[in-house]
């Protein structure tokens, strides 16, 4: 009690059990749950505590139940039925609320309405800098690809870059559930834009849209089967993998010249 307080002992001791009472302790050592929503319990120093034991006992206190939180939380939209036609194509690509991608911030890049393109090149998403179709990978990367594509004798202009996912996730990181639902678009552009050939960068990529015919260890041509015939292609390491290990760029050379044979049939 400090010193200049002026009340009485009673009205000191009155005072702190007010105190505790608001603070919501009810009782001095008391483990069961307390019915926060009904009717404010009386104050410890005027319960009994036989009488509240007895109480306690015939009437188990019920704890409210918190909603589950699918009740509480929208369930995302369904995308609808993929269009068969390109430019139809492209248009539910960009604005059908139910695309994975519909959350996520950043530009949304969309393929190109190009059909029967040379080669396309395919990666998993649009770098962190990417803001449209010129700038889906970093600079670094982009000279690394058109370096690689003149070794084939393909120029840039015949070969465009597209991406699994048109934004870049949050944390740069697509779970198997999105991804398959990516890879499962892609296989349809490409049954729409039916280009020459395919190179797929990255193993989650290349497993995605190849399935279960993927191996790590591929060296020779794969097939993409979307529902309009069938694309060759070759799956590589990813970018970062292939600028940084030099005996993966020379084992992927011969999966290249493969694709270049095939190219120049």
């Amino acid at each position: 009690m400090h010193e200049g307080y002026r009340g009485s002992l009673e009205q000191a001791v009155e005072s702190y059990a007010h105190w505790w009472r608001e603070a919501g302790l009810h009782t001095a050592i008391d483990a069961a749950p307390h019915g926060w929503r009904e009717a404010p319990a009386a104050p410890f120093w005027q319960r009994d505590a036989g009488a509240v034991r007895e109480a306690k006992q015939a009437a188990p206190v019920s704890v409210p139940q918190q909603p589950r939180v699918a009740e509480v939380v929208a369930p995302a939209p369904r995308p609808t039925a993929m269009p068969n036609a390109l430019p139809a194509f492209l248009d539910w690509f960009g604005s059908d609320a139910g695309q994975p991608e519909a959350a996520w911030d950043g530009a949304l890049i969309l393929p190109p309405a190009i059909e029967h393109a040379r080669l396309l090149v395919i990666i998993e998403m649009p770098g962190i800098s990417a803001s449209d179709s010129a700038t889906l990978v970093e600079p670094g990367q982009r000279r690394f690809i058109d370096a690689m594509l003149a070794s084939l004798g393909i120029k840039p202009e015949e070969a465009p870059c597209v991406s699994l996912a048109a934004r870049r996730p949050p944390g740069g990181l697509l779970d198997e559930a999105t991804i398959g639902r990516l890879a499962q678009r892609m296989t349809h552009y490409l049954g729409l834009t039916a280009p020459g050939a395919a190179i797929i960068l990255g193993d989650r990529t290349s497993r995605a849209l190849i399935g279960p015919r993927w191996t790590p260890t591929g060296d020779g041509l794969q097939k993409i089967n979307p529902e309009e015939g069938r694309i060759q292609a070759v799956s590589l390491p990813g970018l970062d993998l292939l600028m940084g290990r030099p005996a993966a760029k020379a084992k992927s050379w011969q999966a290249l010249r493969l694709l270049q044979g095939m190219l120049n049939r």
